[in-house]
């Protein structure tokens, strides 16, 4: 392949992967000048016209996804027996080979790869397509660092031909498929989310949950046998981010999380040191001899019953201290107790306002300076911010800051309605908001228009909330029309006004036939096609035929003869001249595929002949 140009138009450069269904190539594109990838089929799924159709299907469907976070497919083709993707070039290395290399990943980086491959997910299933084989290999990691997911849709079209699978394929697969697609039954969006979450497992553990001897051995163990915690193998795995693996890896779906975007919402707080984001409590009736700490533990803007109860109770043991001081030592020792001292600065972010005054107090502070600011994530009135930091040992006397937060910066949604999609995200993204793109049929609005936004514009909404954006994916698809059998003609008149872009593909050339008849179609009649799909019309040349026409006359008089060829290149007259003194006239006549052969003495019809 290397060297040969697809189409005209995709200058094969080298290779650059394979899997079990296709080889991977880097090429040029010559009309536009920009390097791509082309993912060409093997034979043996070339040759099964079911499995092509399916591909070509999903590859198109696949074709209208738009993400940032998803490999772009540009084109669908076939040149003769080989059928192609064209496909954006991701320079850089798969997940897997970054995971053999550095595995196992910090949790940190691990996470943001797998919010990445969450947002690529949640843009595919608002779209209605279901990727089925997330896996580390079909994820692409750019040198920007940028994720990409790669083979969209056409896990669909392969899992229908399951015999073809190369065992090496079907086996690198199965480590990461969900217990439902174990079972055979239908992949959904938590069985993406279950694949995710293997490959989450395997980024923070450099190892898969199992190992077997065989495909079925492997998926038998995602039915029946527990996924080992991942924390047994990286203790650096928080409590909040292994509650996270857990749900993500139930085997039950409906217990698992129910769309990407309450994955994405959970990840926010993967590093929380319980599942629910925060430590749980401990009532006093659970432990009532504990012992007083220096400064009431930290728990948040959630619950401050308890934390107000230990304060009482720090005061009340200061204030006993402080009598027993006086009585033993005498008022001139007090006094040198009364020099400034030292003391170590409670943490106080994330508490009320209140109750960071009044921990400060106890511990001996009572200068405070408070200032205010905006916070994307702590809400208004909590301290956001401390000045010292808590855990610092500073002077009693020391005057500490507290930068109470406002709350979350509200931004002033703009209108996008009307727009191409591509301004509507710039627009958004320069207001600090993100975007989410829904496609939907139109038979007004241009495809790649903004039909509907959610929310609407005005909507005041805090930093990096995603906007969701309905865009027109243009007319809907309709039935193609079947033309085998017709003329090049009366094909191009058929889908005249069908707004598809159609190829012909000429087998043997055409020679000197003035044109051809349709052998067969891609899609075929009755296929669902949308405007702008590529329609491939494979034609042969007309068959040449060749008569010898003879013509009796009557030699003592003038004849006007006039030999008419009607066939598949329409209708000629190809011989008219006044004969005389001869009895009867011979001619040569030339006619294409079928027809027939009118000869006309003096403008009377003589002989209509067949061929």
């Amino acid at each position: 392949m290397i060297g040969t140009k697809l189409v005209e138009r995709y200058q094969i450069l080298e290779r650059i992967g394979g899997g079990g269904m296709a080889v991977v190539y880097k090429a040029r594109c010559t009309l536009l000048n920009r390097i791509v990838a082309v993912k060409v089929l093997r034979r043996q799924f070339s040759v099964d016209e079911d499995f092509v159709r399916r591909f070509r299907r999903e590859a198109q469907a696949a074709a209208s996804l738009s993400h940032p976070n998803i490999v772009n497919i540009y084109d669908v083709g076939q040149d003769k027996e080989v059928y192609f993707i064209v496909m954006e070039y991701v320079e850089g290395e798969t997940l897997k080979d970054l995971i053999e290399r550095e595995g196992p990943l910090d949790p940190a980086r691990g996470v943001s790869i797998a919010r990445q491959i969450a947002s690529a997910l949640y843009h595919a299933h608002a779209n209605k397509i279901i990727h089925r084989d997330i896996k580390s290999h079909n994820v692409l990691i750019a040198k920007d660092g940028r994720v990409k997911v790669a083979d969209f849709g056409i896990a669909r079209a392969v899992t229908s031909t399951t015999q073809t699978f190369s065992p090496n394929s079907l086996m690198g697969s199965v480590h990461y498929f969900s217990p439902e697609q174990a079972r055979g039954k239908v992949a959904t969006e938590q069985s993406d989310l279950y694949s995710l979450g293997i490959v989450l497992y395997e980024m923070l553990t450099k190892t898969l949950p199992f190992e077997g001897d065989s495909p079925v051995s492997i998926a038998l163990k995602h039915l029946q046998q527990t996924i080992p915690p991942a924390v047994q193998l990286n203790p650096a795995i928080s409590p909040g981010l292994q509650a996270i693996l857990d749900k993500l890896l139930e085997k039950d779906k409906s217990r698992r999380y129910q769309n990407a975007l309450d994955l994405l919402g959970a990840l926010r707080y993967w590093n929380s040191p319980a599942p629910d984001g925060h430590n749980p409590e401990k009532s006093e009736a659970d432990d009532p001899e504990s012992e007083l700490p220096a400064f009431p533990p930290k728990k948040g803007w959630r619950s401050s019953v308890g934390k107000r109860r230990l304060i009482t109770g720090l005061a009340v043991i200061l204030g006993a201290a402080a009598l027993v001081a006086l009585a033993i030592l005498g008022i001139s020792s007090l006094a040198k107790r009364w020099e400034i001292k030292e003391i170590q600065v409670p943490s106080v972010v994330e508490e009320t306002k209140e109750d960071a005054i009044a921990l400060l107090e106890a511990a001996g502070f009572r200068n405070h300076i408070l200032s205010e600011t905006f916070h994307d994530t702590i809400p208004d009135g909590y301290v956001a911010r401390q000045k010292p930091a808590g855990g610092q040992v500073v002077k009693q006397s020391r005057p500490i800051e507290l930068i109470i937060s406002k709350g979350p910066v509200l931004i002033e949604v703009p209108p996008v309605e009307g727009l191409d999609v591509r301004v509507a995200e710039s627009n958004l993204l320069a207001k600090g908001l993100k975007s989410a793109r829904v496609s939907e049929y139109s038979e007004v609005h241009e495809a790649g228009l903004v039909i509907r936004q959610d929310p609407l514009a005005g909507v005041g909404l805090p930093k990096n909330s995603v906007v969701s954006l309905v865009v027109s994916s243009g007319p809907r698809p309709f039935k193609m029309p079947g033309v085998v059998g017709k003329t090049l003609a009366e094909a191009l008149e058929i889908m005249e006004g069908l707004m598809v872009e159609v190829r012909q593909v000429w087998n043997p050339r055409q020679g000197s036939s003035p044109g051809g008849i349709v052998t067969n179609q891609t899609p075929a009649g009755n296929e669902e096609v949308k405007p702008g799909d590529i329609v491939y019309l494979y034609l042969r040349p007309f068959n040449k035929i060749v008569k010898q026409v003879e013509v009796f006359l009557n030699p003592w008089e003038e004849s006007r003869v006039k030999i008419v060829v009607k066939d598949a290149a329409g209708e000629e007259i190809v011989f008219q001249e006044t004969i005389s003194g001869r009895y009867s006239y011979s001619q040569t006549v030339t006619g294409w595929e079928s027809g027939t052969i009118s000869v006309y003495v003096n403008d009377g019809l003589v002989d209509k002949i067949p061929f």
